[in-house]
């Protein structure tokens, strides 16, 4: 049991994406409206969170892996197709591009975070990317580094520290955060 807020999934569409990743088999998805049309899809994965995404190829579309939220997966039927997964794929290297799920070649970079001496310790605890590196500073500080994409999601995830954090690196991220670092939360995450 994961608590806090989720979001609902449909039990038959979870079931048929079990059973078209044990095969593999190819799915033929309604995905985001009620009266979208079919596609075929072939699941790769599934990363799991507030929400899920199915990591799935679309070959209507192209080579590109893909991610499709699990919620707005109205019916899922599998077919009896197997299919080859994309030669090279690895689901944990897939997901280490992002911070959280969100995937964008054009914000993958550098990420470098510096964290306050008197959040240091607590950050130090945080597993925030499989690729972090852990510097800790003279002054008691703590920066964060590693390489990936979603900053919307790193922004969700650095409200909770207030003004203990300070974006370094990218610019695009300290931008997104400007103007939102509260000095008076009573606890650290």
């Amino acid at each position: 049991m994961r608590p806090g807020p989720t979001v609902a999934l449909r039990p038959e569409a979870t079931d048929a994406v079990i059973e078209a990743l044990r095969g593999p088999f190819r799915l033929r998805v309604i995905y985001g409206s009620v009266d979208a049309e079919p596609r075929v899809i072939e699941p790769h994965g599934l990363l799991l969170g507030h929400r899920s995404y199915l990591v799935a190829r679309q070959p209507a579309r192209g080579e590109a892996i893909l991610n499709f939220r699990m919620d707005r997966l109205h019916s899922a039927e599998v077919l009896d197709e197997s299919f080859a997964f994309v030669s090279g794929f690895a689901l944990n290297d897939y997901a280490a591009q992002s911070f959280g799920v969100y995937q964008d070649p054009a914000q993958y970079g550098e990420v470098i975070w510096r964290f306050a001496p008197e959040a240091a310790g607590r950050a130090a605890e945080f597993r925030f990317h499989p690729t972090q590196v852990l510097e800790s500073q003279e002054d008691g500080g703590l920066i964060v580094r590693f390489r990936a994409a979603g900053w919307l999601e790193m922004a969700w995830h650095l409200y909770q520290w207030g003004d203990k954090v300070d974006v370094i690196a990218p610019a695009g991220l300290k931008a997104l955060i400007e103007g939102h670092r509260r000095p008076d939360f009573d606890a650290l995450p």
